[in-house]
């Protein structure tokens, strides 16, 4: 038996969110900071840890698809044109026809990104078509598990109930392979935005030139009364376990391609919305919260008849420890120094705790302060240099690190890739890391701004082993420590004069859970010059 207590460090994380319904137009010779706010950014530290983009109406025509199979969408190169300046790295894009979500993280936050996976739902012609539906990311941020949904639901006035319906499909057939977290309000926060299509009630008393005049005299207040996102989430109809702070801002649709005109041959509306949830009390020890910074559209851009609208959060994040204190159970025969730990209480056997009270919590959270410190490039301590330094430190007979998704392959250090020849690899795996069904390292370049950017790729050694049946004896050397060789083929190709870096994947498949828990440091590549024949002798 085994009394247990879990105790959990907090610290906050931003995110930048992003909806726009583009219209099928292209960003040719957009400036795109300001709609990022990164005109306002003078400093490192105002920048998000994440910006997630949601786009609706990207166009989707055949040949564009096509190019889309070997390169990013025209949008997302833009995106990230713009922020690999600032350090920013792709983690997943998805696409659905029309419908496109990229998530973009600082650099320093990627092996703190763990089991990420894509989902989507078709919801037009019944199901059958992909013009509206959603796409969603889900994944795990330093512990805490984020399902960010970009949706694009039934248009046109009349079609309340429709738009309904495809909320409830989406929440039905949505279907994660992360334990615990299938669906989407499974998780701890959730993110739902998108051109959500809602419309103003009092469509036979209420006209477009009614709405207009409203907005132009500031109306708002008692234009937003008639929402239909804000009855139907009252009434419990849709959305109704999601938050909203109501929009300050003018209708968002439709306007004059090119201006900030109304067109009205439609009436008004705030189509495009951004809603939030929180799972306050999901834990024992922490309170969960999200604050919302800012939401506001931005009406100085008119390529579309819709206008982009974003907001800013700030969440709260944890890591976990289990702080194995007492522990009851049966003793024969003990070293003395294991005896001196112990102490007979009736007829139970507790091991002391190191610590007591307060000093154990300040020591505690001392220790724990580790991750934001070096995420953020600080030494919280000169003793914690690295991830499994502070597990070395935690494990110490009465702390055991809880959090598996946190534990990290090491490589060995590589000195030189000889281009032409095969090369072999080191990396050691720590105990309890649980290997996909199909982890794989990749090659990239130095400086790579999305982790599909690989250069070439090998399956690992634990996964060639799963190919075959393994023992008892087998299987429970695959969860020790150990250090694991691999070899690249001589046929993999790197341009001379890059550095480069290995990453290792943690992955269930090709369109299965994923997570970067491994980065080497950065080697060069060379040809080694071929030896001399005897025909080169004079």
């Amino acid at each position: 038996m085994m009394l247990l207590s879990v105790n959990y460090q907090q610290f906050s994380t931003t995110l930048y969110i992003l909806t726009w319904n583009v219209s099928t137009k292209f960003p040719d010779n957009l400036s795109l900071g300001k709609l990022l706010g990164l005109e306002n950014s003078h400093q490192d530290s105002d920048l998000p840890d994440f910006f997630v983009i949601g786009l609706q109406e990207v166009n989707a025509q055949p040949q564009n698809t096509l190019y889309n199979l070997f390169k990013d969408d025209l949008w997302t190169q833009r995106f990230k044109e713009l922020l690999k300046e600032r350090d920013y790295v792709v983690i997943k894009t998805e696409q659905m026809q029309g419908l496109l979500l990229s998530v973009f993280a600082r650099r320093k936050h990627l092996l703190h990104l763990r089991q990420v996976e894509t989902e989507y739902t078709r919801t037009g012609l019944g199901g059958i078509w992909g013009n509206k539906g959603a796409v969603s990311i889900r994944l795990n941020v330093y512990g805490c598990s984020i399902c960010l949904v970009n949706a694009h639901l039934a248009a046109h006035d009349h079609m309340l109930e429709e738009r309904i319906n495809d909320y409830e499909k989406i929440v039905q057939e949505h279907k994660f392979h992360v334990k615990t977290k299938e669906a989407i309000f499974d998780h701890d926060y959730v993110f739902w935005f998108g051109d959500l299509n809602f419309r103003l009630t009092g469509e036979a008393t209420t006209s477009a030139e009614d709405i207009r005049a409203m907005v132009k005299h500031d109306e708002l207040k008692k234009l937003i009364e008639k929402d239909q996102l804000l009855l139907v989430r009252r009434e419990g109809r849709a959305f109704q376990k999601l938050n909203e702070r109501l929009p300050q801002f003018p209708p968002t649709f439709k306007f004059e391609h090119g201006t900030n005109d109304y067109d009205m041959k439609r009436r008004p509306a705030w189509t495009d919305r951004i809603l939030y949830a929180v799972k306050e009390n999901n834990y024992r020890n922490v309170k969960l919260t999200v604050e919302q910074t800012s939401y506001k559209s931005h009406p100085s851009y008119n390529i579309s008849d819709h206008k982009p609208v974003t907001s800013e959060f700030t969440i709260k994040c944890h890591i976990r420890i289990k702080d194995d204190f007492y522990r009851t159970y049966y003793v024969k025969e003990r070293s003395k120094k294991r005896a001196s730990l112990l102490k007979t209480t009736n007829s139970r056997v507790v091991r002391k705790p190191q610590y007591s009270g307060e000093r154990f919590k300040t020591q505690h959270y001392q220790r724990l302060s580790y991750r934001m410190a070096i995420a953020n490039g600080t030494e919280s301590s000169p003793r914690l240099n690295s991830f499994d330094d502070l597990v070395s430190d935690l494990v110490d007979g009465t702390q055991v690190y809880e959090d598996t998704t946190e534990r990290t392959i090491v490589f060995k250090p590589i000195e030189l890739w000889l281009v032409g020849e095969p090369n072999k690899i080191e990396y050691t795996i720590p105990t309890g890391f649980e290997e996909g069904s199909a982890d794989w390292i990749g090659i990239y370049r130095e400086d790579f701004t999305s982790l599909s950017e690989y250069l070439a790729y090998e399956y690992t050694e634990g996964y060639k082993e799963k190919q075959h049946q393994l023992n008892a004896q087998q299987e429970q050397q695959l969860k020790n420590t150990r250090t694991v060789e691999l070899n690249f083929s001589e046929n993999v190709s790197l341009p001379l004069g890059v550095r480069y870096q290995l990453l290792y994947f943690q992955s269930t498949g090709s369109r299965g859970v994923t997570g970067l828990v491994g980065i080497s440091n950065t080697f060069a590549v060379e040809k080694r010059c071929p030896s001399p024949s005897f025909d080169d002798i004079d």
